[in-house]
């Protein structure tokens, strides 16, 4: 009985010398550490089936969703497609900083800022491998039209696939995120985050079925990070920013 009181006592101690480095708040001046990398990923070639042929039922519906997006050019919708284009996370703090009633931002709440900046990284890595196998051509290419993006972002989209959508990966998994830290908005950042990936179609970036993808996609990252203690932690910090 001693002796496992001398072990507990030990195991306890060993994990209170740690707590400061572990738990310590995050600022600033954090640096940035991606909460897994590239190979840690769930590899999205493993569970995702190919994206529609040409001749099948599902391209059929991407067609008909890209012009009903196209046909947008110029409205509000189209609008909202552009700005939900932008990654920088001062734009992805503009958009959700409303819905959660809190501004976003790295000086007054550093622990959500650190999480949109990593998220933005590490949900890259989700969709790439299906993205780089596929290759599937973007449907602004296919239809020898302008996406909402500018020239020199559409120049970049051209080299990169289409399937599956990596805005949506990383909007649905923010969103998740963000409803899990301040559930009382869960509605509406659920929502907010199923527009952020459709404004992927309207912009004519990507096909409906990439959308569709990278919704899952999001999801699939969203359970990964809920395995990995960092996450976890700077999950806690973010609670107590975005609910004091």
């Amino acid at each position: 009985m001693k002796t496992s009181s001398r072990i507990l006592g030990l195991i306890i101690g060993s994990a209170l010398i740690t707590l400061p480095s572990t738990y310590a708040a995050i600022t600033p001046t954090t640096p940035m550490v991606p909460f897994h990398t590239e190979q840690q990923a769930v590899n999205s070639l493993d569970y995702l089936p190919p994206p529609p042929t040409e001749q099948s039922p599902g391209f059929t519906n991407d067609k008909g969703a890209y012009l009903n997006g196209y046909a947008l050019k110029g409205s509000p919708r189209w609008h909202q497609a552009t700005g939900d284009a932008n990654l920088s996370p001062a734009n992805i703090a503009k958009i959700f900083s409303p819905i959660l009633g809190v501004t976003i931002s790295e000086s007054t709440t550093p622990a959500t800022w650190y999480m949109l900046r990593n998220m933005l990284i590490v949900t890259r890595y989700a969709p790439a491998a299906a993205k780089k196998y596929y290759m599937r051509t973007r449907p602004f290419v296919v239809y020898g039209h302008h996406s909402c993006e500018s020239s020199s972002q559409e120049a970049g989209m051209r080299k990169d696939g289409s399937y599956p959508s990596g805005h949506t990966t990383f909007g649905t998994a923010f969103a998740l995120m963000l409803a899990e830290a301040k559930p009382d908005k869960a509605r509406e950042l659920a929502k907010r985050g199923w527009e952020f990936g459709q404004s992927r179609v309207v912009c004519g970036a990507h096909w409906q079925s990439d959308v569709d993808a990278g919704r899952y996609v999001g999801a699939v990252e969203f359970a990964h990070l809920q395995s990995i203690s960092q996450f976890r932690l700077v999950l806690e910090q973010v609670k107590q920013e975005l609910n004091r």
